[in-house]
């Protein structure tokens, strides 16, 4: 289910002290109903609209507002900046701008461009996903278009099944990926309070907030989906309407080996070997397999580095690459000391926060060939090849 932080409106509001202009931009949208001069709001005056008045557009005034507040975040600040690149004339060039009155901003004069932030965001939460691999490397021709019919597609197939009054579909592109934000969307009241001279008031509008967030990113030269939902059944869902809707095949992610995405296989090889570049930092810290013996045993090894423990205790020379089940890589990047745990098991699951160096995680995992690379058809040779660049660090 979708997290959200509870919205503090005094302090949203306050960030427009000096930028009014933008509060009277946005009412002056939602304005259907309401008798007031927009021309003389500010920040007070939209406080007390809020806590006084009732007119036909205050849900989605409120919703809005919600929306805009939403990405007022550190990740939500970078995907506005993102977003505004995009634009001929960016709404904040210098970069000066706090970021609530950034994003009510851009919402207010740049929707789309709202829309793909809010969807980039979003997808930045994926944490645990499966890949498919396609027949081949196939672009999308017509995105909106694609994602419109997926949009009614999955309307139909959720209609009465989930915990929402609406699917909404958001795409965006991003290189050689078209990513896709499925919002499963239920109408709730969200409860506000404003402070109003030693009182606390209260507001409960009623607005649609999303229930659950589903996440389909598709790589268009190498035909490779990566799908996040809660349910298995509904990931199954997901991929066959978006191969239907998207790429004109309901079986394109159905062939033989679709699924065989990842070869946790290779570890057992004397090979192989956990190499970074540059300064960032990676190592296997936790194996689980099996040995082909008697009694059927099963190991979970956890080391901060796991290859030279199975060394150390004879361990190594007895893997089988059929006997792997799962395996955790450590990476610690040089804008990020933290580290970052990636999850990888079955022969496509993946599980790591994808909100920072997604695409070098990626990489690496090409390079020491647990991610399986497919050839690409000839048509893609024309476009350069399979490899997705990574654009978080050098590698």
């Amino acid at each position: 289910m979708a997290k959200h932080r509870k919205f503090n409106i005094d302090r949203f509001l306050t960030k427009f002290h000096g930028h009014e202009e933008i509060l009277r931009a946005y009412t002056q949208r939602r304005k259907s109903g309401l008798k007031v001069d927009i021309s003389s709001l500010d920040v007070d005056g939209v406080r007390n609209l809020i806590l006084s008045r009732n007119w036909p557009d205050k849900d989605r005034f409120m919703e809005g507002l919600y929306r805009a507040w939403d990405l007022c975040t550190e990740d939500g600040l970078e995907a506005l900046r993102r977003a505004c690149a995009t634009l001929a004339k960016p709404p904040d060039p210098k970069e000066e701008l706090a970021v609530e009155p950034l994003s009510l901003k851009l919402l207010a004069r740049h929707e789309d461009a709202f829309d793909r932030a809010y969807a980039d965001c979003s997808l930045q939460k994926a944490e645990r996903f499966s890949i498919y691999q396609g027949k081949e490397g196939r672009p999308i021709k017509d995105v909106k278009e694609a994602a419109d019919r997926l949009y009614q597609r999955l309307a139909a197939d959720f209609k009465g099944r989930k915990n929402s009054d609406s699917v909404l579909v958001l795409p965006y592109e991003e290189g050689d990926y078209v990513n896709f934000v499925v919002y499963h969307e239920k109408r709730t009241q969200a409860v506000l309070t404003l402070r109003r001279a030693r009182k606390k008031m209260k507001v409960l509008p009623t607005v649609l907030r999303p229930a659950q967030q589903d996440f389909i990113s598709y790589n268009s030269k190498t035909g490779q989906v990566e799908i996040e939902t809660q349910f298995e059944k509904e990931e199954e869902t997901l991929r066959q309407r978006f191969a239907e809707c998207c790429l004109g095949d309901a079986a394109f992610f159905e062939g033989p080996d679709a699924s065989n995405c990842l070869e946790l296989g290779v570890i057992a090889s004397d090979a192989f070997k956990v190499e970074a570049r540059g300064t960032d930092e990676a190592a296997l810290v936790e194996l689980h397999f099996d040995l082909p013996q008697e009694y059927g045993p099963s190991f979970v090894v956890k080391s901060r580095n796991v290859l030279g423990t199975l060394l150390m205790n004879q361990l190594k020379a007895k893997l089988r690459a059929d006997q792997v089940k799962r395996a955790v890589f450590r990476f610690t990047f040089t804008d990020d000391k933290r580290g970052k745990r990636v999850h990888l098991s079955g022969t496509n699951k993946v599980s790591f926060k994808r909100a920072t160096h997604a695409e070098t995680v990626f990489e690496y995992l090409r390079i020491w060939k647990i991610l399986v690379e497919r050839q690409p058809t000839p048509a893609n040779l024309e476009t350069g090849g399979l490899n997705r660049v990574a654009s978080d660090s050098a590698l």
